[in-house]
Parts: C-alpha cells; structure tokens; sequence
C-alpha cells in the first residue's frame, strides 16, 4: 500500500512538469519592431523652432484691410540665442518676416509702423542719437518692399513721402512720392543750399502743405527760406 501510494505521488510530479514546458513553449515572445524603436527613443518634432507670439509691443501693430504685425518671442534652434520679430499678417497666415534681431533689444530698432496707405504702409526702424529712420514701403499683399530709403517727411492723410534714397552717398537723391497719384519726382531744388551741406539734405527740408493740385516743399533752417511748389 505504501508503495502505491509513493508511486502515485511521482506520476503526478512528472505530469505537471510537462504541462509546464508544453505552457512555455507555447508562450510568443513579444517583438519590438524598428520603427515602433525609434519612436520610444528619438523625441517628436526635436529640431521644431517654437514662435510664440505675446504682447505687448510699444508701438500699434494693427494695419488696415485685416492686417498686423505678430510680435514674436522665441529661441535659436541653432545656438539656443533668445530672438524677436515681426511679421506681417493676415488673418491666421504668415505673409513675411520683415525684421529679426537679438532679444531683448528696443522696439524700435526691431521696427515699427510710421504710416498706413491701404494697400501698402510704411516700416521704419529708428537707433535714435540723430540717426536717420531707415524705411522701407511694403506692399500688404506679399510683403514686397516697394521702396527703400531714409524718411524725411510724410503726409499720410495725403499718401505723400519725402524720403532719400542713397544716403551719403554719391548718387544720394531726395525724392517726393505721391501714392494717391502714382507719381514720384526726383527733387533737385535744394541740392545746393547752406543747410543741406551743413546738416544734409535730411535735417534741411520738409512738406509744408499739401492739396489736391500741388505739394509745398520749404527749408526748415534759418539759413535758407526757399519754398518750391510741384504739381500733383
């Protein structure tokens, strides 16, 4: 009896043993596949230059016909250097970057709105300590600079600019833009005079009034009191 009951017991050991195997064998291992590899190791969208746009800038950012400048705030994605911008804007798209420069730097040497024309405005930058104000006239559309130069004066009920273009040097030329006419004179009539070789043509003259027929141009100095008249 004893000896059946100890044979009995060694059956039933080597039954489950093999049951066991027979579980094991049957058991797939679970495979990572190559691609499911990289996306747990490499990190999403890793090289992504992050533009957040924030408020508020110091000078008006809103255009007419739906546009405006996005003032942005963001680093490098290069040398990790915190930079800004402006961009033009319509609606929820990007038209152009039209200035980028080192953060935190003033805000208007980044740029800022000096007039609104409809269809196109104008874009100064400033450095002050007398430094003329750099612009440029830029189409809304596309963002196209339409003209370049140095500000003198500006009507912008009007649509009329003086600007320089070239300045210091030898083809520098003051210029009067009529925007509401699509017209633009070369001005030569105060080339010569006392403050325009003193302080330049710049710091020498402005608009002094404008009408539907005619743009009044006059010296600004105690030197020389010329005014010249050109038809619109």
């Amino acid at each position: 009896m004893k000896r059946n009951t100890i044979l009995g017991f060694v059956l039933f050991i080597l039954f489950s043993c093999t049951n066991h195997k027979n579980e094991i064998k049957n058991v797939t291992p679970n495979k990572v596949t190559k691609s499911e590899h990289k996306k747990t190791t490499e990190p999403e969208n890793i090289s992504k230059l992050v533009k957040s746009e924030i408020e508020p800038y110091d000078f008006d950012t809103i255009l007419k016909n739906g546009y405006h400048l996005s003032y942005r705030v963001y680093k490098d994605n290069v040398e990790g250097d915190s930079l800004q911008s402006l961009t033009l804007v319509k609606g929820n798209r990007d038209i152009k970057t039209l200035s980028e420069t080192s953060y935190p730097m003033l805000h208007k040497n980044l740029g800022h709105i000096a007039a609104d024309f409809g269809d196109s405005f104008l874009f100064v930058q400033s450095y002050g300590s007398g430094n003329p104000d750099e612009m440029q006239l830029i189409k809304k559309e596309n963002g196209i600079s339409l003209k370049e130069g140095v500000i003198v004066d500006l009507k912008e009920d009007q649509k009329v600019l003086l600007y320089i273009e070239n300045l210091h040097e030898a083809n520098e030329e003051l210029r009067l833009l009529d925007l509401k006419n699509n017209t633009e004179k070369l001005i030569t009539d105060f080339n010569n005079l006392s403050c325009t070789n003193a302080g330049g043509l710049r710091n020498c003259v402005k608009i002094d009034t404008v009408t539907q027929k005619e743009i009044v141009i006059k010296t600004d100095s105690e030197e020389d009191h010329i005014l010249k008249r050109y038809t619109r």
